[in-house]
């Protein structure tokens, strides 16, 4: 099967497609070890590690992001950036709902502002943050299934476009906006 969507990313002449016009967006992908080389010859790729530093180093005014896991290499993209970050996560698992040490570390160093998604009724959690999303000073962004740890993007096979349209990314940031403003709660109302 992954022959299959391997053999299916790869043009028909077996080249890179040069001629073809800009398109406003590239594919992201992180690659498997065991993967890459099947990939050599396809199309024209990012990859993620690639997309997250070009948008975190170019972020001069904000940097808006939506991911459900981060590990120590969001501390290293992190240290990229001097604009203002703003993260929209989960609350993790457990025994009730808990900040993330690794992004409350972060925010003590760095002009870092974290919100949590969580909605439970008694014990039960009524939905999971599963999107991803980051958003560049409102003018580029990613969107795909890659979260924000070593995992995701060096040893998962993850995809996602970089996207560099005005209005879809003006429609994404809305959407951050809205719910990091009237959804997420500071980590001290967990």
């Amino acid at each position: 099967m992954l022959d299959r969507w391997i053999r299916a990313l790869r043009p028909s002449n077996g080249a890179a497609e040069s001629g073809d016009p800009a398109l406003p967006a590239e594919i992201v992908l992180s690659i498997p070890p065991a993967l890459r080389e099947h990939l050599e010859g396809g199309p024209p790729l990012l990859r993620t590690y690639d997309a997250f530093a070009r948008l975190f180093s170019s972020a001069k005014k904000s940097l808006k992001i939506f991911v459900p896991y981060v590990d120590p290499s969001f501390t290293a993209l992190v240290a990229l950036t001097q604009a203002p970050v703003r993260v929209l996560t989960t609350a993790g698992e457990g025994r009730g709902s808990r900040a993330s040490p690794v992004l409350e570390r972060c925010a003590l160093l760095r002009d870092v502002a974290i919100r949590y998604l969580t909605e439970r009724r008694e014990r039960t959690l009524l939905y999971q943050m599963h999107a991803k999303m980051i958003i560049a000073d409102g003018a580029r962004a990613y969107v795909g299934s890659a979260n924000l740890t070593d995992t995701s993007i060096h040893y998962n096979l993850e995809l996602g476009l970089f996207l560099d349209h005005p209005e879809a990314v003006r429609r994404l940031e809305r959407l951050f906006d809205l719910l990091f403003d009237r959804v997420g709660i500071p980590s001290r109302n967990l």
